[in-house]
């Protein structure tokens, strides 16, 4: 078996998520078609913290519109 891949460049914490198993089903089939397509490993955990990245950013940018 080979070991899981270190893909965060940067200081990690460790969060304990909840989620339907429809939510994960939906998330683990979108992974293993990332993954035969890319090539590479694409895991649920990368996909969740894309998504994350992503509403974050649209967060700040809206933050950022409210201050102006």
């Amino acid at each position: 078996m080979m070991p899981r891949p270190f893909k965060i460049q940067e200081k990690t914490k460790t969060y304990n998520l909840l989620l339907t198993v429809n939510q994960f089903d939906r998330l683990s089939k979108h992974a293993h078609a990332m993954h035969k397509k890319a090539g590479e490993q694409v895991s649920v955990a990368d996909l969740i913290r894309e998504a994350i990245d992503t509403h974050l950013d649209k967060l700040n940018k809206e933050q950022e519109n409210d201050t102006k």
